[in-house]
């Protein structure tokens, strides 16, 4: 059972207007507790180094409790920021998150351009695509900055907690005969949360609002516009899709695309093939659109939200240079008064 903790910080993140996103799976070996082997890993060095500073003061004839607490300081000390874990994310270290994290974000990078064409050949002048590790989404598929091909598929999903035991048994058999069958390496199954956008939803409704000739009809339909108005406000509308992801490498051979092709479709039909019944799985593979939308989501996950189709207009602008709204006011100002001055 959740602690109510838990339910409090959820409750706080919505009044901020917050998402609390799954966390990644932790893949740390633990041997008693939250200590793990890599804490171990960490704090062997400093062992090593306290018995040697204990044996040298041994040999001096100055060992005593006070020596010895001297001896073994760096080790209590690496020990106190290595086993002492973040309070939300228990895999990660006080010394990882307040220390090494905050080094690089003071060091690293900030600023980045973005050219368009072919990537620059040299990699260390911090190209936007070099960075998000992407350099074009073309033929419903994207073009990692490291030579990779990744087609990317949306699966729905099926309830197991609402099945008997039978029907449960028969799904995973399914599940496990897929996997033993699919034969493909290059393969990722993930879960994400995906913003929604009900804009062009409450542009319909609104208008929908004036047409009803029953005035009791009309005040339902206004608080319901009201109740998703302000969901969307707090942005808590949000859902959770399930995407299976493969890659294959880049050549300079144009069969890549039609290779990746055949593959993602022998792997459709499997997946469709998987279940049968009312557990049948829809899978969809997703276009340069949808493509789009989902990497931008994984990036900034909130601006994803606000943004809504716009992300797609943006992409697909054939100007060289993009400006935001106030920009484009005081321009437009700026030459309107630059022609009136003139012809005066």
């Amino acid at each position: 059972m959740r602690s109510e903790e838990y339910f409090d910080r959820q409750e706080r993140l919505r009044a901020s207007g917050k998402v609390d996103l799954p966390l990644n799976i932790d893949t740390k070996k633990y041997l008693y507790g939250n200590i793990s082997f890599q804490d171990v890993f960490v704090l062997s060095p400093f062992v090593l180094l306290g018995i040697l500073i204990t044996y040298l003061f041994y040999r001096f004839g100055i060992l005593d409790q006070r020596m010895i607490l001297i001896a073994f300081a760096p080790t209590f000390l690496v020990a106190v920021f290595q086993l002492n874990k973040h309070p939300i994310r228990k895999n990660l270290s006080l010394l990882q998150y307040k220390i090494f994290w905050k080094i690089k974000a003071k060091h690293r990078q900030k600023e980045f351009y973005y050219a368009k064409g072919e990537l620059p050949m040299n990699r260390k002048k911090g190209d936007t695509r070099t960075e998000l590790g992407i350099s074009n989404i073309a033929n419903g598929c994207i073009e990692s900055s490291s030579r990779q091909l990744i087609k990317v598929f949306e699966v729905s999903s099926v309830n197991l907690s609402l099945m008997n035991e039978l029907s449960k048994e028969r799904v995973l058999e399914a599940y496990q005969a897929f996997i033993n069958d699919t034969g493909e390496k290059q393969i990722q199954m993930m879960q994400v949360a995906q913003p929604v956008n009900l804009t062009n939803y409450l542009m319909w409704f609104n208008d929908q609002l004036d047409t009803d000739s029953s005035y009791a009809k009309r005040v339902l339909k206004q608080g319901y516009f009201n109740q998703i108005e302000r969901i969307q406000k707090s942005k808590n509308m949000v859902t959770r899709k399930r995407y299976v992801v493969i890659s294959t490498s880049m050549t300079s051979s144009d069969k890549d695309y039609m290779k990746i092709d055949t593959t993602a479709n022998i792997l459709k039909a499997k997946l469709e093939q998987m279940l049968s019944g009312y557990e049948k799985l829809d899978v969809k593979i997703l276009n340069n659109d949808e493509l789009l939308k989902f990497y931008y989501a994984c990036i900034d996950f909130e601006s994803a939200q606000a943004q809504g189709e716009n992300i797609i207009s943006k992409m697909n602008a054939s100007a060289d240079v993009i400006i935001g709204k106030n920009t484009a006011k005081e321009l437009l100002n700026y030459y309107k008064n630059q022609i009136n001055e003139r012809f005066e």
